[in-house]
């Protein structure tokens, strides 16, 4: 058991903070016996995390790091996935025991600076967050920090999304191949309905995977996503391709809409109904969860998939462990007129939160600077941080670190990987590249190219989201000049009537577009389901969401 012992000490004893009005002496520095500041956090932790033997979340590389050079032992107070995650965090706000830090959604850090139970940051943020820490927050003209803010003082440390579309569509390469399907003749890696259609017909007939229960296209029941990031396994790269954009809100001659329940919506619902009709669509459509696609794909009883750039690295990969054979490749559906739709819309991430009273608030933007600046821009990372170094080469996933969010440049993704791939190919010498993480990135893509099939599977899948999605895809449509992208409106606080009824019409649009699909309710229908949901709370979250941008 370790022993503990309480030091006063006495410039942080004295320092008053201000929050919410109110002036509290900070708390007394737990230190160990080290005389390291005790730092407790809830952590956010992944299944698939990569760690080297004798490596966990409780003991690891980030963590010995912060110890070493900010003199904080970070311990944990609970540690949980996804959902379970969720419910720690409400616990802990619910009983008012928070860890000293935890990142949390946009709704919690809202309620936990109403409750008085967190730190405002504004001070120790301006004080000691580092340039290129401030640089990529203006990247984004600072959004992210102003959705961050609670009566204009910052309650938390965001991190960032950035939707740059276009959702891709991820096809068995090998199995096009091998079937000699004639697809992309142009190799712009850009492909009509049409053609997908036909793979997927030549997929079912022909059962390339030899499981006997080949299916064309799978959705999640949830059908479509409100950003690229949660893209996977959704219908959102067919239906732009109608000029449709479900679950966000949109600006139409002035007038905010919202993107489920315009007529392009329709016509995209129709098309989908008619491939459920003949069969390309997934028969157990409606029931399917992320998980059965997920077996679906390592079982070899799916060719086509549909989600972000990044699906390779952290869905893809595991049915490239099992069959290193399956190469999925990345295209941009175009429309008719021969574009590329997608949304550009900067969004956010969790927020790094410290509990109100804790005795050095500063640690948490320390601990940032040195995971987020200090470490992937190291210029020699081998020996300056040799354990990130080690980590970086195993791929050990980000959730490791004791703050799971990203940060990261707007756009930085498509230039780094540009960047790669020219590392990767030779066009430039990866001794020139400064940046160790695209540096690493060059090598993983060069070590596919060399060995393919017998390559590492991480290898595989850096090469299939930097060179083949992000390179060839994202960047590629941009360079032709041919994608259209969409800037929604964005609005990172909760509405009032969205908090109200927002669950409501979401169980209604999903539920209902179910039914359209499936042909148990007639499309021609979707004018009454829309007058339900401007009735069920829709046209009172449209109002206020009219007031909220005008202000």
């Amino acid at each position: 058991m370790k022993i503990f012992k309480r030091a006063l000490i006495s410039i942080i004893s004295l320092a008053l903070i201000s929050g919410c009005g109110n002036s509290v002496a900070r708390e007394e520095a737990v230190l160990n016996e080290e005389g390291n500041i005790v730092v407790r956090i809830g952590q956010q932790v992944q299944p698939n995390s990569k760690f080297p033997e004798g490596d966990s979340y409780e003991e690891n590389a980030y963590r010995r790091l912060i110890e070493e050079k900010l003199g904080a032992k970070i311990e944990t107070a609970f540690e949980a996935n996804g959902d379970d995650y969720e419910r720690q965090v409400s616990l802990a706000i619910a009983s008012g025991e928070l860890p000293d830090i935890m990142t949390v959604s946009i709704n919690e850090l809202v309620e936990l600076a109403e409750n008085d139970l967190i730190e405002d940051l504004s001070q120790v943020y301006e004080e000691n967050a580092s340039n290129r820490i401030k640089e990529i927050y203006q990247s984004f003209d600072n959004v992210q920090l102003e959705a961050a803010k609670i009566d204009g003082k910052l309650m938390g440390l965001p991190g960032v999304v950035n939707d740059f579309g276009p959702n891709l569509i991820w096809i068995r390469q090998d199995w096009v191949d091998n079937l000699n399907i004639d697809i992309d003749s142009d190799g712009d890696k850009v492909i009509n309905l049409k053609e997908l259609e036909q793979i997927a017909q030549e997929f079912i007939d022909k059962d390339p995977g030899n499981s006997g229960k080949m299916q064309g296209l799978a959705f999640a029941n949830w059908l479509s996503s409100d950003s690229h990031g949660g893209s996977a396994f959704t219908a959102n790269a067919i239906l732009n391709s109608f000029g449709a954009y479900p679950k966000i809100y949109l600006n139409k001659d002035n007038e905010i809409v919202y993107g489920s329940n315009t007529d392009e919506m329709k016509e995209g619902l129709s098309y989908l109904n008619d491939l459920y009709e003949r069969g390309l669509l997934d028969q157990q459509f409606g029931t399917r969860t992320f998980d059965d696609i997920t077996a679906m794909m390592i079982n070899n009883e799916i060719g086509i998939l549909t989600g972000p750039w990044h699906l390779s690295d952290w869905n893809l990969v595991q049915g490239r462990t099992t069959n290193k054979e399956a190469n999925w490749v990345p295209y941009a559906i175009e429309n008719e007129q021969g574009k590329v739709s997608g949304v550009q819309k900067p969004g956010v991430g969790s927020f790094v939160v410290v509990r109100k009273g804790f005795s050095n608030p500063e640690l948490a933007v320390k601990i940032i600077n040195l995971i987020y600046d200090e470490v992937p821009n190291s210029e020699n990372l081998k020996d300056e941080f040799p354990e990130m170094y080690e980590y970086a080469k195993q791929s050990v996933d980000g959730s490791a670190r004791p703050m799971n969010i990203e940060l990261f440049n707007n756009l930085s993704e498509i230039t780094d990987a540009v960047e790669s791939v020219k590392a990767a190919k030779g066009e430039i010498s990866i001794d020139e590249v400064s940046s160790f993480v695209i540096k690493n990135n060059a090598e993983k893509i060069q070590n596919y190219l060399e060995k393919e099939i017998e390559s590492d599977p991480t290898d595989w899948a850096v090469y299939a989201s930097r060179l083949l999605a992000l390179n060839n895809v994202m960047n590629g449509v941009r360079e032709a000049g041919i994608y259209e992208e969409i800037s929604p409106v964005v609005y990172f606080k909760t509405l009032e009537a969205a908090e109200r009824n927002g669950a409501q019409i979401s169980k209604l649009e999903e539920e209902t577009f179910i039914k359209f699909i499936t042909g148990e309710e007639s499309i021609e229908n979707f004018d009454s389901y829309k007058n339900t949901w401007k009735s069920q709370g829709g046209e009172e979250i449209i109002k206020e969401m009219k007031e909220a941008v005008s202000e």
